[in-house]
């Protein structure tokens, strides 16, 4: 008698169990399905020209794509889209290495202009380092299409040397960052003769002066401490999707424009204080280039992604130029700094792949600039 109530205690409380676990189950499965639900919804309720990207060939972009089939485009686009970013020492991240067929980024943290560049540097060569976010990365051309990839070919052809032209532009990095990679290199014994930086967008972009991956280091540092469970339990969808939407109603308020921009520029005049004092230091010519934007100094009718909501994405950028312009006018930045803004202003055509990276006619024509200035300054040997 006794053995049969064991045995219906314990049916009972597996049942009980089984139920409540299926029950925990189909609550987080739902709530993960609304929150793709919402996400799916969000993006569809976009018109179709106002996103940030195509995710594949669309037939507007045959105009920046010249030359290349849908197929090819598609696949340029699918490779661009699957370069990852992993941890890097003291600059937070970096690309992860990768192999395609239009676009590579070597394990040793620079994207190759020929793929045949020597590392450790050969002194023998006149060493060039690009840096930059993703676009001097390239990000929506082929490896020969970057603005480092045309400097090398524009230099090659004019200068009577041996030239290596290094593609350090990485995703997402603005002056402060390329600044401490300048470093990172150098301790490395890998020292350029000339270092060009190429700035503007991500300085407003990241206009805490905060890199990328900031929040997302952060919480793993300050949840280092916690117990297993409520790790758990914080990664749970039931978890994200009420923290989430709870968020959502706390959200701060937009800092003023008369706050943030001039703090931003100040920031980007110390970072470039302190490139310059490394590059004395270390007998590097540095050229800092202010970078063409597509809201400003362009014609909107010839820029197939107008209706992204530029203002809502880059809250400074627009008004952060316009104050950078009247900064420059005022010439405060000195011989080797070069203003690219305004190149694109009666340039009638179709110059982005997305709503912020350059088409390869625009990376050509940034290189073209960066040389001429290299010779108006006599900076090349």
């Amino acid at each position: 008698m006794s053995n049969n109530i064991v045995s219906r205690i314990y049916l009972a409380v597996s049942v009980i169990f089984f139920n409540s676990f299926l029950l925990f189950l189909i609550i987080n499965i739902g709530f993960s399905g609304l929150s793709d639900f919402k996400e799916y919804y969000r993006k569809r309720s976009r018109p179709p020209d106002s996103t940030y990207s195509f995710r594949a060939d669309n037939p507007a972009l045959r105009k920046v794509y010249p030359g290349l089939s849908h197929l090819e485009i598609a696949r340029l686009i699918r490779e661009n889209r699957s370069v990852a970013q992993g941890y890097e020492p003291y600059v937070q991240f970096k690309e992860l290495p990768f192999r395609g067929k239009y676009v590579n980024a070597d394990s040793r943290g620079f994207r190759p202009t020929n793929g045949r560049e020597k590392w450790p540097l050969n002194k023998n060569c006149y060493n060039v380092f690009v840096f930059g976010g993703s676009t001097a990365f390239g990000y929506g051309v082929a490896d020969n299409e970057t603005i480092a990839s045309c400097l090398k070919q524009i230099l090659t052809k004019s200068v009577n040397m041996t030239i290596e032209v290094y593609n350090f532009g990485r995703c997402s990095y603005f002056s402060g960052q390329e600044s401490i990679l300048l470093q990172r290199l150098i301790i490395n014994g890998n020292t350029p003769n000339l270092a060009i930086f190429i700035d503007g967008l991500n300085d407003f972009a990241h206009y805490t002066g905060q890199p990328g991956f900031t929040k997302d280091l952060k919480k793993f540092m300050d949840e280092g401490d916690k117990p297993t469970w409520k790790k758990i339990v914080g990664e749970l969808p039931v978890t994200k999707f009420v923290l989430k939407n709870r968020g959502s109603k706390s959200e701060k308020e937009k800092a003023p424009s008369a706050e943030v921009i001039p703090e931003v520029i100040s920031r980007y005049k110390i970072n470039k204080d302190l490139i310059e004092a490394i590059c004395e230091k270390f007998c590097i010519k540095p050229l800092f280039i202010w970078q063409p934007i597509p809201v400003y100094k362009y014609d909107q009718r010839y820029n197939i992604f107008s209706k992204f909501n530029y203002d809502g994405f880059l809250p400074y950028i627009k008004e952060g130029y316009e104050a950078m312009a009247k900064d420059y006018k005022t010439g405060d930045f000195g011989n080797d700094f070069i203003w690219l803004s305004d190149m694109q202003e009666n340039l009638k055509k179709p110059l982005y792949v997305d709503a912020l990276h350059y088409s390869a006619e625009m990376n050509k024509l940034i290189a073209e600039q960066i040389s001429i200035a290299l010779s108006h300054k006599k900076i090349l040997p």
